[in-house]
C-alpha cells in the first residue's frame, strides 16, 4: 500500500540487503520520476515471482464452460418488465418515499440485479415479506430460493452434483 510496507516486506525477505528503512525511503520514498520507479523495479525484480498457469501446471484441462438458460420467476419477470418500461407506479407501489423502492437510474445494473435475485433491488424484499412470518430458517431459505430462477436451478442441481461425487 505504501513504501513503508514495501520496505517491511523486503526487509522480511532479505534483511541483509534491506536493513535500513530511512535509506530506503530516502532513495525510493518520493516516486516522482520514471527513473526512480525503474530503479525500484530493478531492485525488487529478483524478489518478484510471476508465473503463468500454463507454465506451471501442464495437467490442468482447458476450462469448459456450459451455458444454461434459466427462466425468470414470476416475481423477477414483473420487476424486470417494470424496470425496463420504467413503470414507476408498479416499482414504488406501497412505498412511502421514492427512495424506498428500486431506482430506475443505471437501468442496465438494475436489470442485472433483477436477473440475479429480485431482493437485490431496493425495497423488494421488505415488500414481499409484509405480513409474512417465517416459522423456521428452512421456510425463509425456501422463500429466498423460490424468488430467483438461478437459485431454483442451483437448489435442484447441487444435490445431484453432490450425489454424483462432483468436486467433493
Amino acid at each position: 500500500n505504501n513504501m513503508n510496507e514495501l520496505w517491511t516486506l523486503l526487509n522480511f525477505i532479505d534483511p541483509a540487503e534491506f536493513d535500513d528503512c530511512d535509506s530506503f525511503m530516502e532513495l525510493y520514498g518520493n516516486m516522482k520520476s520514471k527513473e526512480s520507479v525503474d530503479g525500484l523495479h530493478d531492485v525488487i525484480r529478483p524478489y518478484i515471482l510471476r508465473r503463468l498457469k500454463e507454465d506451471v501446471e501442464k495437467s490442468v484441462p482447458p476450462k469448459e464452460e456450459t451455458l444454461i438458460e434459466v427462466e425468470l420467476t414470476l416475481l423477477q419477470k414483473q420487476y424486470y418488465r417494470a424496470l425496463y418500461e420504467k413503470n414507476v407506479q408498479f416499482l414504488h407501489k406501497d412505498c412511502k418515499k421514492a427512495l424506498d423502492g428500486p431506482s430506475i437510474n443505471n437501468l442496465a445494473m438494475q436489470l442485472r440485479k433483477c436477473c440475479n435475485h429480485p431482493f437485490l433491488l431496493t425495497g423488494v424484499e421488505e415488500k414481499m415479506n409484509q405480513g409474512k412470518k417465517h416459522n423456521s430458517m428452512d421456510e425463509e431459505a425456501d422463500f429466498l430460493v423460490k424468488s430467483s430462477g438461478k437459485l431454483v436451478l442451483l437448489d435442484k442441481l447441487l444435490p445431484k452434483l453432490k450425489e454424483g461425487g462432483h468436486r467433493q
